[in-house]
């Protein structure tokens, strides 16, 4: 896929966003996969919404804030594509479903048997596997930009400040955004599991 850009950016912002391209591609697997022309119109477009934030009085050079920007938005592409390797595809399977052709092969149920799981009788009365189901269906009701937002919260451990700078948001709305995960969460009976 051929892309024009129609003077939308100068030589110099093209070359450098494909320089770094380049770098991220040999060193991130994920990124091989990709199209070259895909991922150089993912950063130009990410620069294009933020090339006007830039400061002379904070940045050392227009080039050094490109390739800050394109660094931090192939770096946020490294992680979503291994994420998304990580999670998987989420496929209905019956717990009655044998495990081969076989007249005798173990069920899913069986397997979860042997393997000595947690019932809701045991313990504090909370079913795991019922759990981990639920949440990745409430995971799944969330947008992209809320999982992540989760992500950056939770498994990176990041704060509203550090993740407002890092999308570029302001707070207000990335408080908003918790109140919509919080109601997803709380819809899918999933309170409880929800910090104060």
């Amino acid at each position: 896929m051929v892309t024009y850009y129609r003077g939308l950016f100068e030589g110099w912002e093209i070359a450098l966003t494909k320089v770094l391209i380049g770098q991220f591609r040999s060193r991130w697997r994920s990124l091989e996969r990709e199209s070259f022309e895909d991922l150089l119109q993912e950063c130009l477009v990410h620069w294009y919404g933020v090339r006007n934030q830039f400061d002379a009085s904070r940045e050392t050079s227009r080039k050094a804030f490109l390739a800050s920007v394109v660094r931090n938005k192939l770096t946020d592409l490294v992680r979503e594509r291994g994420a998304t390797k990580r999670g998987g595809d989420f496929v209905e399977v019956s717990l009655d479903e044998t495990l081969s052709d076989s007249e005798d092969a173990p069920t899913f149920a069986d397997l979860l048997d042997a393997a000595g799981t947690r019932g809701p009788d045991e313990g504090n009365g909370v079913d795991y596997n019922d759990a981990r189901i639920d949440i990745a269906k409430a995971l799944q009701k969330l947008t992209p930009r809320q999982r992540r937002l989760c992500l950056l919260l939770g498994e990176e451990g990041l704060s509203i400040k550090e993740v407002a700078e890092r999308l570029a948001i302001p707070r207000g709305t990335l408080y908003e955004e918790i109140k919509r995960i919080r109601k997803v969460f709380s819809d899918q009976g999933l309170g409880d599991y929800l910090d104060g």
